[in-house]
C-alpha cells in the first residue's frame, strides 16, 4: 500500500516538474510543439506478463514536450506490480529519458529514448536500454530493451496529448 502511495506521489511530482520546466508561455512560443502529460494507474487484463512475472496492475507518469522536428525532452516512469513465479509480490520499475517523439495520425504519440529497467528482484537495474512508449488517452504501452510490456489501460488518472 505504501509503495502505491509513493509511486502515485512520484508520478504526480514528475508531471508537475515537467509543467514547471516547460511553462505554457514557452510552449506557446514554439511552433508545432506537442506536449504529453500523464499520471495514473491501471489494471492489466488476465494473463498479462512481463519477463515471466504475472502482472496485476501499475502506475505511470509521463511528461514530455516535442518540437516540430521530432526532438523531445521529457521523463517517463512506469511501475508494474505482479507476482513472481514462486508467488511473491514483485514491483518492476521502468524509468526513461525521452529524446524523440512522433505525433501519430490517430492522436496517439510515440516517445523514444533511453531507459532503465529494475526488475525488483534484487538484481542490479539495467540501464542504457532503448525505450519506446506508445501513449494514447486510454493507456500506455512500453517497450524496454526490445521487450514489450502489455498495454496498461488507464483506469484512474489523466492522459493529455496536446
Amino acid at each position: 500500500m505504501i509503495k502505491r502511495i509513493i509511486s502515485t506521489i512520484l508520478a504526480t511530482a514528475l508531471v508537475a516538474s515537467v509543467a514547471i520546466a516547460f511553462p505554457q508561455e514557452r510552449a506557446a512560443a514554439l511552433v508545432g510543439t506537442t506536449v504529453v502529460t500523464a499520471g495514473g494507474a491501471g489494471i492489466f487484463p488476465a494473463g498479462a506478463s512481463f519477463n515471466g512475472i504475472e502482472l496485476a496492475g501499475g502506475t505511470f507518469g509521463v511528461g514530455a514536450q516535442s518540437t516540430s522536428t521530432g526532438t523531445a525532452n521529457g521523463d517517463l516512469e512506469v511501475q508494474l506490480n505482479g507476482t513472481s513465479i514462486i508467488g511473491l509480490s514483485q514491483w518492476i520499475t521502468i524509468t526513461g529519458w525521452i529524446t524523440q517523439a512522433t505525433l501519430n495520425a490517430d492522436g496517439t504519440i510515440t516517445l523514444n529514448g533511453t531507459g532503465t529497467l529494475d526488475m525488483g528482484d534484487g538484481t542490479a537495474p539495467a540501464g542504457g536500454l532503448p525505450l519506446v512508449a506508445n501513449v494514447s488517452v486510454s493507456g500506455i504501452q512500453v517497450t524496454i530493451g526490445g521487450t514489450a510490456v502489455p498495454m496498461l489501460p488507464k483506469s484512474d488518472g489523466s492522459i493529455t496529448i496536446e
